[in-house]
Formats: structure tokens, C-alpha cells, sequence
């Protein structure tokens, strides 16, 4: 358990990205060869949190960083989900009381995560296929836990 003391925290109206990776999540979206075509950005970013809390880790926003989406595009599940990882990342519950925390965890993985998927995307290979083995990959990992 997390020594950390948590204050109960909004997390704010918008989700941050850093600067210079908006071109990033642009070309998975606008891009024919991405899986992600036509995806919301906030799908595009919840998928880097998760695939940056297992593929890259948190890595911290160079800057001021730039409002990708409105906090009230995100859906149930993908809230949960970005609560989850927040809560796994802590090791405690007591992480939820604290938004803005649980924000920036979801934040920096993105942003480990989000060059990471790019480079899966774009790299060499099949990227639905390479993506798949990843999904595969964790969900083993997860039930051998």
C-alpha cells in the first residue's frame, strides 16, 4: 500500500496530452492504415493508458501540454478504466478520492503509451496482428497472476 496522503481532488475539465505527440494521435486517426480510423481521440487516448501502463510506463508531460478532449467524452467503462489502472498504479483505493491524481496517471501513461502504439501501428508488420499478440500477451500474463 501507498504511503501517499490523497486530497479529494476534481480532476478538471479537460484531458492533456503533450504537445508535440497531437500529430501522433491525429495520423492514427486520419490514417487508412490504422486500425484507430476514424476512432474518437479519447478512444485513441484510452487505448495508449492502457497499452502505456503495460508496454511503455508513465512518462511525465514535457511542458504545459495540449487539451486533447473534454472529460465528458469519456464513457463508463472507459472512466472505470482509467480508474482501474489509477488504482493498480497506487496500489490502494484511496487513489479514487484524488482526480486530479488519477488524471495524471492516466495522462503519463498515455503518453509512454501513445508513441509506443504509433510505432506498433506504423512499424513493420501487420498492425492489427501485432496488436492482437498484444492483447493476447497481457491476458495471459493477467490469468497466470
Amino acid at each position: 500500500m501507498s504511503e501517499q496522503i490523497y486530497e479529494d481532488t476534481s480532476p478538471g475539465r479537460d484531458y492533456y496530452i503533450q504537445e508535440d505527440k497531437h500529430d501522433l494521435y491525429k495520423e492514427l486517426q486520419n490514417s487508412e492504415e490504422s486500425p484507430f480510423t476514424e476512432a474518437e481521440l479519447n478512444e485513441i487516448f484510452v487505448f495508449a493508458v492502457a497499452y502505456g501502463s503495460r508496454k511503455a510506463g508513465r512518462t511525465p508531460i514535457d511542458g504545459s501540454g495540449r487539451a486533447l478532449f473534454n472529460r465528458g467524452a469519456l464513457n463508463d467503462q472507459t472512466f472505470w478504466l482509467i480508474r482501474s489502472i489509477a488504482v493498480a498504479e497506487e496500489r490502494t483505493t484511496d487513489v479514487l478520492i484524488d482526480g486530479k491524481q488519477v488524471k495524471e496517471i492516466a495522462e503519463e501513461y498515455a503518453n509512454g503509451g501513445i508513441t509506443e502504439l504509433h510505432s506498433k501501428v506504423f512499424g513493420p508488420g501487420d498492425p492489427l496482428v501485432e496488436l492482437s499478440d498484444d492483447v493476447i500477451e497481457l491476458a495471459q500474463e493477467q490469468s497466470s497472476d
